[in-house]
């Protein structure tokens, strides 16, 4: 057989010979007993993490995340530390220098300069409960890529591989377009996105698997079953992907799909004219894309104008804080998951209206280029298009210049990490996005090192046994602190404020606190909220020493949390919270109160919660010509927000003013009279007063 003939059929999905299976064709004799115990957990490891979007629990803190993140991250490591210890003793295991292992390593390593030069290195590292996709988790999605591009090597075990993830989107899809059809028995949130917990994390996993569905449709040539199952598994997760309303994986997806429509006409078809066409479209189609990028960031442009109807004035102005973000600190940004440090220093107060979409805590821009820069500076981002292009560059010179893969391969897997950017330009990343990102690039590493001379040379004897324990010693205690320890901490949060009686939970807030540093500064803060609703629903009927003991507990908390990150508005402004309340139960802590209120508003001085906070203290000490000023600073802000009006209005009343608080009202319900139902007993009271004024 000719060599071209030879690499035409080595670029079917199929088995090339030279490149056995660790499991299948390649003598048994080649491997020793714990060679195959090691690379079936790596293949099975990374099979059942596959699992992740099943994953869910409301057992724990946020039931959508959490649970994932910590089930997919226990497998990272799991085959992580089986590859390890196969790449210690023989060097075929180990990662081959290509483009996508470079990029990808490069990221990681400026994500981590980020992280420990940032704003919050704890933060950065760990993350929250709510979003689990800091450091620790592009660590473990690193450690993954390692053990699976350097371990399954040959096609017929990525098929296995892309078949089970396509099983798992197939009964995800299936709740999905269930639940729209409002089956309660695969309704899990009135946010839609069954076990994802959102439309748009639905959508930016299946928007993977429907590229991995079409791929195997066109490599499928035998079993025409098999073929068919494919076909209906990329229809069925495109109807959910619409049926559920994601609208940018929607996009995304139907863009992919022509786009390789047009390549195969560019390069398949046998007419120079069609071929000629076909890639001038291609050319203008990107030059478009590209171009519509760019427009979205500038104002008056018919493109920013219709992404400002599809979305809300709300993206814009988060885009803007970004924007300024990014300038204070360009190079190396402000360390992953910071934004929500960021945010209040640039708050726009048009957040808090309707036409802003309501939404004033933001701690993600909704568009990965912000994100990105953001978080981790021009390098990160660069290194991040990085790994974007040597996807792209590898399956280019695979298929053109080496001629290793077929044209689907090719093709497919090109178009997918566009796509999966294009539509990230309007949402973020979560653990389902993340974990099939980690496969997909995995795979375009595998292809990257097709046809490369294997190296077996074995460094250390079956004897040598010193690297085997350093390394289950490693993973051991990496397993325990950062997969064991933050699973327990977000079990215990809810059994925690569930505790029957009040010393059992404010010990329990200490103990879940000092477990692990995920999330600590979101639980700190959901224990202050849970307390200070305990305190101010029973301040008439409880104890006043065990209020001021539930009260004080929290304040503790925070006040470590303070120290910790100082330069976080939201504590701030928290303890400010607190300490108003506190004053309710201790007069002596009105300073502290005041101190927090006027430092929150030097951290976000165009942010209408600092104002309303600390005109609450001023009231406290009778200041009400400092309250009614910070009142009205609050409405000078931002004139169409009704929280101001209703601040400002009661501000009046309690200061003795009621004409004024009257006059506020009537202002209030001329700018929008749907207001009229907020402002109805203050008005009523000032229309009895008036007529018994009148009557008398």
């Amino acid at each position: 057989m000719g060599k071209n003939a030879r690499l035409k059929k080595e670029r079917k999905f199929g088995e090339p010979k030279e490149h056995g299976s660790l499991g299948g064709k390649e003598p048994s004799s080649l491997q020793s007993s714990w060679e195959k115990f090691l690379t079936t957990i790596i293949f099975w490891g990374a099979s059942i993490s596959l699992l992740t979007p099943l994953i869910y629990s409301p057992k724990y803190y946020f039931p959508f995340v959490g649970p994932k993140s910590l089930y997919f991250m226990a497998f990272c490591q799991i085959i992580f530390f089986a590859w390890l210890i196969l790449a210690i003793y023989n060097k075929k295991y180990r990662p081959k220098t290509n483009a996508v292992l470079l990029t990808f390593g490069l990221f990681v390593f400026f994500m981590t300069v980020s992280s420990i030069f940032g704003v919050d290195p704890s933060r950065s590292f760990w993350s929250k409960f709510e979003r689990m996709s800091g450091l620790l988790m592009w660590l473990n999605m690193f450690g993954f890529f390692l053990a699976v591009s350097s371990t399954l090597k040959t096609f017929s075990q990525w098929k296995r591989i892309f078949l089970i993830s396509l099983g798992i989107a197939f009964v995800v899809s299936l709740f999905g377009i269930l639940e729209q059809q409002e089956v309660k028995a695969v309704t899990f949130s009135d946010r839609m996105g069954v076990t994802l917990g959102n439309t748009s994390f639905l959508g930016s996993y299946l928007i993977f698997n429907f590229f991995i569905a079409v791929y195997l449709f066109f490599q499928e040539r035998k079993n025409i079953i098999l073929k068919i199952i494919l076909g209906v598994m990329a229809v069925l997760s495109v109807v959910a992907i619409y049926l559920q309303g994601a609208r940018a994986a929607l996009g995304a997806s139907l863009g992919g799909l022509l786009l390789i429509g047009f390549l195969y006409l560019a390069f398949k078809v046998k007419n120079k004219v069609i071929n000629l066409i076909s890639k001038v479209a291609i050319a203008v189609g990107v030059l478009a894309v590209i171009a519509s990028i760019i427009l979205i960031y500038f104002p008056n442009n018919p493109v920013h104008n219709l992404f400002g109807k599809m979305a809300t004035e709300g993206r814009f102005a988060n885009w803007t804080i970004a924007e300024k973000g990014f300038l204070e600190r360009p190079f190396f940004g402000w360390g992953p998951e910071t934004y929500d440090i960021l945010f209040p220093k640039y708050f726009n107060p048009c957040l808090f209206t309707p036409k802003c979409g309501g939404e004033f805590w933001f701690d993600r821009t909704h568009n990965i280029i912000l994100d990105t820069l953001v978080a981790t500076g021009a390098f990160g981002f660069l290194a991040y298009l990085g790994i974007f292009f040597a996807l792209i560059w590898v399956l280019r010179k695979k298929y053109f210049k080496d001629k290793t893969i077929d044209f689907w391969t090719f093709a497919v897997f090109s178009v997918l990490p566009v796509a999966y950017f294009i539509q990230n330009l309007t949402v973020f990343d979560m653990v389902g996005s993340l974990m099939m990102l980690a496969l997909t690039i995995s795979f375009v590493a595998f292809l990257a090192t097709l046809h490369t001379p294997e190296k077996t040379k074995t460094y250390f004897t079956a004897k040598s046994r010193w690297p085997l324990g350093i390394t289950l010693c490693i993973g051991l205690l990496c397993f325990y602190y950062l997969l064991y320890k933050p699973w327990q901490l977000d079990k215990n949060i809810i059994l925690t404020v569930q505790a029957q009686y009040q010393g059992e939970r404010l010990i329990g807030y200490q103990k879940t606190i000092e477990s692990s540093s995920l999330g600590k500064y979101q639980i700190t803060d959901f224990y202050a909220d849970f307390s200070q609703n305990v305190v101010q629903n029973n301040i008439e009927k409880a104890k006043k020493e065990d209020l001021i003991r539930e009260i004080d507990a929290v304040v503790k908390l925070m006040e470590q949390r303070k120290k910790d990150s100082p330069l976080d508005y939201r504590i701030t402004l928290k303890l400010a919270q607190l300490y108003n309340t506190y004053v309710l139960l201790d007069s002596t802590k009105i300073d502290l109160a005041q101190q927090y209120g006027e430092e929150a508003m030097k951290q976000s001085p165009n942010n209408q919660q600092s104002y309303w906070v600390l005109a609450q203290t001023k009231l406290y000490v009778q200041d009400f010509a400092g309250a009614n000023a910070l009142a009205q600073k609050a409405l000078d802000l931002e004139p169409t927000v009704l929280r101001s009006y209703q601040v400002a209005s009661q501000v009046a009343a309690v200061s003795g003013d009621k004409e004024k608080a009257v006059e506020i009202a009537r202002k209030a319900i001329e700018i929008n009279p749907d207001w009229l139902k907020d402002f109805s007993s203050l008005l009523s009271q000032a229309t009895t007063t008036a007529t018994t004024t009148t009557g008398s």
